[in-house]
């Protein structure tokens, strides 16, 4: 009985062993896939489309774009920000001196050191265009904000 158990137990080590160092796949290469959820991105975020949009990011430079020789006259801001998915967007508003003849549309802006600094988190309402790359706040309801980091 003993010769038994042991003839049993070579030749099941044996069929191991030659299992496991010429082992072939049930499958051929071609047939195997990733399952999707690895196949695919974690999380995309939508593109942005002409008209109304919000962004949000982190303000890599800019500022007043105003040649500097006029006076008492609008002045025209430009800020780069970098969105979350890493696009970089022109950010773009113009502010106008006060006057008594105005009947100017209403943006709000809010700025949490008085002024856009490098580095500030920025959220921005206002209308963009893909052709300029540039989200304009200029109708009543837009708004600027700024943080000084990710609220």
């Amino acid at each position: 009985m003993n010769k038994t158990i042991a003839v049993s137990l070579f030749l099941f080590i044996g069929l191991l062993v030659g299992c496991t160092s010429a082992a072939q796949p049930v499958l051929p290469a071609e047939t195997l896939t990733l399952p999707a959820a690895v196949a695919t991105p974690v999380a995309t975020l939508p593109a942005l489309q002409a008209g109304a949009q919000e962004i949000s990011g982190v303000v890599l430079s800019g500022g007043d774009q105003t040649p500097p020789d006029l006076q008492d006259a609008p002045r025209q801001f430009v800020y780069q920000v970098q969105m979350e998915d890493g696009k970089v967007v022109n950010v773009a508003y113009t502010a106008y001196p006060p006057s008594p003849a105005a009947d100017r549309r209403k943006i709000t802006l809010d700025f949490h050191a008085g002024q856009v600094q490098v580095g500030d988190y920025m959220e921005a309402k206002g209308q963009f265009d893909p052709v300029t790359n540039t989200l304009t706040v200029s109708e009543e309801g837009d708004s600027i904000r700024t943080y000084s980091q990710k609220p």
